[in-house]
This record gives C-alpha cells, structure tokens and sequence, in this order.
C-alpha cells in the first residue's frame, strides 16, 4: 500500500499530473487503469493528489495513515515538517486517534515519529491557540472531525473567525500567497485558524472516508487548500457523484497471508424453536476455544482470551440475558458486560487484553462502542430473528482481528465464529456475506471465506474438495443442490467443495 503511494507522490511531484501517476500505479500493480476524478471543489485544483487507499478492517488504516503522511512530506512536498490534518467520522474516533497519537508508548505514535520526525498532536480546540514557532519548529498534526470546519458548526464558527493568536501567522505573507488566504473586513488577511490552514496548504487524511462524500464535505475540504488529500476506508464510494480514486486496493488473503485476520467465518445456524441451544453450544464453544488458548500460552507465552459477543433481540432483553447467563450457566457476573445506548460497560483495549481483566462475555443490540477494537472477540452469537444487515454488519468485524497479527498454533484459534437464529441457514449467508462486503471484503472473497457448519461445530474440520469433469455437473441444477451452503458447487471448473460433512440424503441429493 505504501509503496504505491510513495510511487505516486513521486511522480506527482515531478510533473504535477495526479491522473498520469495514478494511471501508471495501477498498471504497475498489474491492474486496469479506471479514469482519475478531480474533486469538484473550489479550493480542490487539478493538480492537487487525491487518492484513496483500500484497507479491509484489521488491516491497519491508522499505522498506514501515519506513514502515509510522512510520504507526502518526503516525496511530495520534499520538506522536513508540514501541517497534517487528520479527519475523523466521529468525536469518539477522535478521542481515541489523538489519545494513541499521543501516546510515546503506542505504535502509532512510534510510527509517526519514524515518518514524519518531531512532532505536535493537537486537537481542533487546541489548534485554536498554535503559536507560530510550533507550527515552523516541527510537524503539527491536528485531529477532527470535517464537521469542525462547517461554518455552521459551534467549532466551525471558531477556525473561521477573527483570533489575535494568528495574527503573528500572517506577518510577512509572500505577495503571491495573499490571494489564497480569506479578507477581513479591512480587505487584509484575516487572521485565523482556516488562514493559518489555507497558508500551511496541509496535507489532509481522511479516515472512514466513505463517511464523507456530500458536497459540503468537499466544499469543507476546499476551504482549507490541502496540497493532497489522502483517504482511508474498507469501502470506497463506487457510484454517485464523488467517486474515490483507489490506487491501491489490499485483499483479505494478504491480511490472512500476514496473520492480521481471523478466516474462516464458521457459521452455525438454528431454527428460532432452538434459540436456547444456539446459546448453549455458543457458550460451549467459548470455552472450548478458553482452553486451547490456555494450551497455546503454554507453548508460546502468548496470553489469550477468547470473548463471546451476544446480539440481543432487544435492549430492554440486555440485562435478563445477562442474569441467565449467571443463573443458567453459572458464569460470574463481572465476567459480562453491557454495551447498548447508554450503558457501556466495555473496558477499554488495554485493559481488556490484561489477564487481570475477567471479561469474556460483551452483550449488545445494534452495535459496540465506536472504535472498540478488541482482537479477543472470537465469537458472536445473534439471538435476534428479525434480520437488520446494518446490525450484523457493525458487529461481525470485530471479531476479525487475530491477536497479535501472529498465527496461532492450533488452527482453531486461527478462525472467527458465528453463530445466528435463522429460519434458513441461505439468508445468513447472505447477511454474512453482506457484512464482510462492508468490511472491505470484495463479493468472490466473502463467498470463499464463510463455512457453514452443520450439527453441533466440529473444532478442526476442515472444508474437502473434490474434482469432477465439468460436463458432470448439472448447471441448471447447481444452484439448487448447493444444500443451503453446505456445499460449494463451481459448475466451470468442475470443483466441489464439502464445507461441512453431509448425512445419507444430502450425498444422494449432491450426487
């Protein structure tokens, strides 16, 4: 992913045709050159870099962010520090993103200081008082969200008005940069925060960049005259107005390949009669993994806790399951925890991840905290019947991060587990499917990577294939013997895939 970037700022640099560098990025990368889309902005020229780098969920936006930033610096902009401001899709993310900025101990942080040298991290609040030696003495990175620059917006007001603080920022303007910055009443530059910005010409980072594509959004980035604009999603924008220029697109078999994710999804459905025993064998099959990761620490030292995230059917059913799991199950109270409007019980990433923490039950409805990202969530177990593919959706990427991004030793703990009440195994698989879409998993991966399990989930089996002439199969056929996804039937090639075993009418009906 950097790489084509550090390609594509070079080439930028040298003649300052953005659609030229992203065209030859994409055939060097072996793809077909799709046509470059300038950003219909005012503020946003032909020639500024605009580009969109494709990461599914686990696959490190934000570390690849802080270095993607340095490379517009060193390859771009050739100076040893710059202004950087960091778009976020929410306050939460935003707490969280300047916190780990922050943070000497943090990777990102580390992976900052690696790229871009000596570094600043600011807030929008704390942007609203930079001194000019801070902005000239090193790299200054300022985290927000794009609404604090709507002019609408209480902050927005702020970055657009009058501040005595800015007004040493202005002194001795280049004549031919006081065009780029907004007048005051007098007809002088205004001294102010989007001036300081509009001066600085910042390098701009969009996170979750498919949460800002209305025009406003661009217009927003236009007011403050970035010299790039690189942004970051699972899911680029494919149709509408304002399509993202994807340089470079990441797989969910390199992630596998690198470690970084739990594949496959094993998935076991029940009929709503037998909710109870979907709940069971979910329970069951955390502790199982428990126990296999007690036995992976003994040989590797590495400390693991599986974690079952539970879908209820309503908020008001939060705390009743919870009593059931203490009462039916007799698992401890403080073993569970609550995260639905506002109860939020979740501890935060660190101290879930300590053995100190007895967390290993998180109960939900909709969706978890924003930016709760815990690798210990292996397994998610819906009780609800009535389908919201937004529901799952939020959920199902959080228990694909692999602990660690290092593969473990039993293959069990190398895999995500879903189980869901259903009247028919084909509609979760379709919802499934649905929610890796969303997780930046293209349509032939997510169909790949799900297996459907049948009976009680058998840790250790593993999907067979066999080889058949293709005029064998009966394509017309094909479809309707797939047995609600416990078969994979590839009527060119010729291959069947087994995912899970079959019993004597399910063979006769496949043959």
């Amino acid at each position: 992913v950097l790489d084509s970037l550090r390609d594509f700022f070079r080439q930028c640099s040298k003649d300052g045709r953005p659609e030229a560098a992203f065209q030859a990025v994409q055939l060097r990368n072996g793809g077909t050159p799709v046509p470059y889309v300038s950003v219909p902005a005012t503020g946003l020229s032909l020639g500024m870099p605009y580009v969109c780098l494709r990461v599914p969920t686990g696959g490190g936006k934000t570390l690849l962010a802080c270095h993607a930033a340095g490379l517009a610096m060193s390859e771009l902009l050739h100076t040893e520090r710059a202004v950087v401001l960091w778009l976020v899709p929410s306050n939460t993310i935003l707490d969280q993103t300047a916190d780990a900025l922050r943070d000497p101990r943090h990777p990102y942080r580390r992976a900052l200081e690696v790229a871009c040298g000596a570094v600043e991290v600011v807030t929008i609040e704390e942007a609203l008082r930079l001194s000019r030696a801070m902005v000239e003495g090193q790299t200054v990175v300022i985290v927000a969200t794009i609404q604090s620059f709507r002019a609408e917006d209480t902050t927005g007001r702020k970055v657009y008005a009058q501040n005595g603080t800015f007004a040493e920022h202005l002194l001795n303007v280049p004549a031919d940069r006081l065009a780029d910055l907004l007048p005051d009443a007098d007809a002088k530059p205004k001294p102010s925060l989007v001036n300081v910005l509009r001066l600085r010409r910042p390098i701009v980072i969009v996170d979750e960049a498919h949460n800002a594509r209305t025009d406003l959004s661009f217009a927003t980035l236009g007011n403050v005259l970035p010299s790039c604009i690189v942004e970051f999603t699972a899911t680029p924008v494919r149709e509408g107005a304002h399509l993202s220029n994807v340089l470079h697109r990441a797989s969910a078999a390199e992630l596998k390949a690198a470690d970084m994710i739990k594949l496959p999804l094993r998935v076991i459905t029940r009929h709503p009669s037998q909710r109870d025993q979907l709940l069971a064998e979910a329970i069951t099959l955390r502790a199982d993994l428990e126990k296999l990761a007690a036995a992976e620490a003994q040989q590797t030292g590495e400390y693991l806790r599986p974690i079952l995230l539970l879908q209820a059917e309503r908020v008001d059913a939060c705390e009743p399951l919870r009593d059931r799991l203490v009462s039916d199950f007799g698992i401890a109270k403080d073993a569970v925890k609550i995260s639905v409007g506002s109860l939020d019980e979740l501890p935060g990433a660190d101290e879930i991840k300590s053995a100190k923490c007895p967390v290993r039950f998180i109960i939900t409805v909709q969706k978890l905290r924003e930016g709760w990202d815990c690798p210990f969530a292996y397994v998610l177990c819906s009780l609800k019947e009535t389908r919201s593919a937004t529901a799952i959706e939020q959920i199902v990427g959080r228990i694909l991060r692999l602990p660690e991004a290092c593969a473990k030793q039993h293959p069990d703990l190398n895999c995500a587990y879903a189980f869901s009440v259903s009247h028919s195994i084909g509609e979760v698989l379709a919802e499934l499917r649905e929610a890796l879409e969303s997780n930046g998993f293209t349509t032939a991966e997510a169909e790949r990577l799900i297996i459907p399990v049948q009976g009680v989930l058998p840790l250790g089996a593993q999907p067979r294939t066999i080889q058949v002439a293709a005029a064998e199969i009966d394509t017309a056929r094909a479809q309707a013997v797939a047995l609600e996804g416990k078969v994979r039937i590839d009527a060119v090639t010729g291959e069947i895939t087994v995912l899970v075993p079959l019993d004597a009418r399910e063979t006769a009906t496949l043959t």
